[in-house]
């Protein structure tokens, strides 16, 4: 019979090969309806820093902010800003969203 050596390195190959197949498989899966191929993961960029948050960054934070007509309802339309952990560690976040806010004309002083 096969030593136990051995049969830990088929096991082995034999996921990696298994894992191969099954990751290859699904990068051609990402499509959508019309068959153009997708990314399932698109990443944020910082508005501050103007940066790209990594997955991992876990300190960051999205706003969005609802935009208003005169009688003051929504309209549907809202303002996105992305704060990186690096500008909320140095606690630069309130100061720079009130910079985005005013250049947005949403806020003024």
């Amino acid at each position: 019979g096969l030593g136990v050596k051995s049969h830990l390195k088929q096991w082995y190959q034999r996921r990696v090969r298994e894992h191969y197949y099954y990751t290859n498989n699904l990068r051609l899966k990402m499509q959508n309806d019309k068959g153009e191929i997708v990314d399932l993961y698109i990443p944020r960029k910082c508005s501050i820093t103007n940066r790209i948050i990594s997955a991992k960054d876990h300190a960051s934070v999205q706003i969005n902010i609802g935009e208003l007509d005169d009688n003051g309802t929504l309209t549907g339309k809202n303002f996105t800003f992305a704060s990186c952990g690096f500008v909320r560690e140095m606690g630069e976040a309130d100061d720079s969203f009130n910079k985005l806010c005013s250049d947005a004309k949403i806020l003024q002083f």
